[in-house]
């Protein structure tokens, strides 16, 4: 009669047992010592050996002439319980046995010492199904059990235990068992059956951990004498080859909508399962961010050099967001009515966002200036500084450049547009004559910087000796229209700001993170300070600074640059370039020899 593999590649001896060698040791340690516990849990997931476990430590405890704690399998007690003939070795299923009666029955043969063995013992499985009643029955019995009793609890969660049964057991956690070991274990059962390794691979990959589930795939794709091939190995199990996931995340990057349906639409032709296919390309997605993080050295297949190169067209962050946006779908599908609508959405929603991950980053930047901002508000900690007011005074000698000394400002990217205040507060000012001799002094520069090229500080010409002197007003008109057509640095940088807000979106949180840094000899700059060096790099990659540049050359009506440049905490260097462009500005409006700067 036929027997399935996973029945009769079962582990007899811990020296069988496959990826759970810490665990094996210590067992083996205790049988050799003769330290047996009067009870053990048995923790993990499905196919990882916990039932196995237990049957070999029941065997091996009552083995006549143990081998290095390893039953030897031809005693007596050994080859009773391995045909399943013992009287003295219980095993129950706690999920179709959980009622307080069963258990209760089961406690009252806990009295009655071993007929045939040293030890009597009692595997319960799926422990954790057991209702509260039966675990309270249990318990005083598992406090304080006879000296021939040993109980093997084995369970998938153990956190639906209760802390009294759990505190009263040695626990051992079974891990998922790695694919390098699955694979070795499976090749024993082909003899001489030839087979392609990347076969073994799929179905490794498929059991997920599970050395059970890897034998009874195995037992669907093995026919005896004939070759394991990959693709049937892929058509039994329903997997999908790397070729077909490399094409789908190739056009999911592309933002090639029409191919990713396509796609989808032969996926569905094949036979092929959504959830299968979206748990095969998470996978592949997993192997992408690997390769991204940690590159191939030396010589590798194809396939993977290829993914690797893939992996490059994208960032990490954006493949972690595709990863949870994959998982969430998986899980979704299992309840969904229509599964393939779910997976076209996913595809779709993946093409718009590709190659977005620049207005993720600037959007978490943004809200988190935004937070910062609401914080200090609710504390009170935001003040408004007061904007110094210009002042005349006669008769006070011109300060050499080199004499002035400026103050920190704390100016953000945005230059604040206080000109109408300025405006209205210079219409109540009666039109006044400027003397030759009258000095204009600006008291703390580095504080009115953001509205001092608003203001227009004379209604009329100085007057001259010569005898073309022109009237008043027509100075006034004059000037008037110089500025209406020239716009100052500040007005074009704010300009920019807004047409960026819309333009740049991408752009625009990491512009907030920094500091006006000024307007010097056609340059526009961008201060950013120590620690903020990532959003350095993003604002001076090519791409951006031509988009900055391109608004702010249209804003200043002529060919300007743009650079983002790393400070010192140090605020005098912002405010001395500041200082020098108000005073640029004050000059070409009322002449340099007719500016002093004041330190208050």
């Amino acid at each position: 009669m036929y027997q399935s593999l996973y029945r009769k590649w079962r582990p007899r001896t811990f020296s069988d047992m496959v990826g759970q060698d810490s665990i094996v040791k210590t067992l083996k340690n205790q049988v050799a010592t003769g330290h047996i516990a009067h009870a053990y849990l048995f923790c993990g997931t499905r196919g990882t050996g916990k039932t196995s476990a237990a049957r070999i430590l029941a065997m091996a405890i009552n083995c006549i002439q143990p081998s290095d704690g390893d039953p030897c399998l031809v005693c007596d007690s050994c080859d009773t319980i391995l045909r399943d003939a013992s009287i003295d070795i219980f095993e129950m299923d706690a999920a179709s046995n959980s009622r307080v009666e069963e258990i209760r029955d089961m406690l009252e043969k806990v009295n009655y010492p071993p007929q045939q063995a040293k030890y009597k013992v009692y595997i319960i499985d799926e422990v954790h199904m057991l209702s509260n009643a039966a675990f309270n029955a249990l318990l005083k019995t598992l406090e304080e059990p006879p000296s021939y009793m040993v109980f093997i609890l084995a369970t998938t969660e153990p956190q639906k235990l209760p802390a009294t049964i759990l505190s009263r057991c040695q626990r051992f956690d079974f891990g998922r068992i790695s694919e390098e070991d699955i694979i070795s274990r499976i090749k024993i059962a082909l003899d001489d059956n030839p087979y392609e390794e990347e076969a073994l691979e799929i179905i490794a990959m498929a059991a997920e951990g599970s050395m059970r589930d890897a034998w009874s795939l195995m037992d669907m794709c093995l026919e005896p004498g004939k070759e394991l091939l990959e693709e049937n190995v892929r058509t039994i199990i329903g997997s999908v080859s790397r070729e077909f996931l490399y094409e789908f995340f190739d056009a999911i990057i592309s933002k090639d909508m029409n191919a990713c349906l396509k796609l989808i639409d032969e996926l569905m032709l094949a036979g092929k399962e959504t959830q299968v296919f979206l748990n095969n390309f998470s996978r592949y997605i997993r192997e992408l961010i690997s390769l991204a993080l940690a590159p191939i050295e030396g010589k590798a297949d194809s396939m993977r050099l290829s993914m690797q190169e893939q992996a490059k067209k994208t960032s990490v962050a954006r493949l972690i967001l595709l990863l949870e946006e994959c998982m969430k779908t998986e899980a979704s599908s299992k309840w969904s009515s229509s599964p393939r609508g779910n997976l076209e959405a996913f595809a779709l929603r993946a093409c718009l966002s590709a190659n977005t991950d620049d207005d993720v980053i600037a959007l978490k930047a943004r809200i988190d200036e935004l937070e910062k901002n609401i914080s200090a508000i609710k504390a009170g900690n935001i003040e408004y500084s007061s904007f110094n007011k210009i002042e005349t005074e006669k008769d006070v000698a011109p300060v050499p450049d080199s004499d002035i000394e400026l103050e920190a400002t704390n100016s953000t990217a945005y230059v604040n547009e206080a000109a109408e205040d300025v405006i209205k507060a210079e219409d109540n000012i009666a039109p006044q004559t400027v003397k030759e001799k009258d000095k204009f002094e600006v008291a703390d520069v580095a504080n009115v910087e953001q509205k001092l090229e608003v203001v227009d500080f004379a209604k009329e010409e100085p007057q001259k000796e010569k005898s073309d002197e022109k009237p008043a007003a027509n100075v006034d008109e004059n000037i008037a229209e110089e500025k209406a057509d020239e716009i100052t640095p500040k007005d074009a940088w704010n300009s920019m700001l807004k047409r960026a807000q819309k333009e740049l979106a991408s752009s625009f949180g990491i512009i907030q993170q920094g500091k006006y840094g000024g307007y010097l000899d056609g340059k526009f700059t961008l201060h950013y300070e120590k620690g903020k060096e990532a959003y350095l790099a993003f604002m001076n990659e090519d791409a951006r600074k031509n988009a900055i540049e391109k608004l702010l050359s249209e804003q200043m009506k002529k060919s300007v640059t743009f650079e983002a440049k790393l400070i010192s905490n140090k605020p005098s260097t912002k405010a001395k370039v500041q200082a020098q462009e108000d005073i640029s500005l004050l000059s070409s409006l009322v002449g340099r020899e007719n500016i002093i700067v004041k330190d208050e």
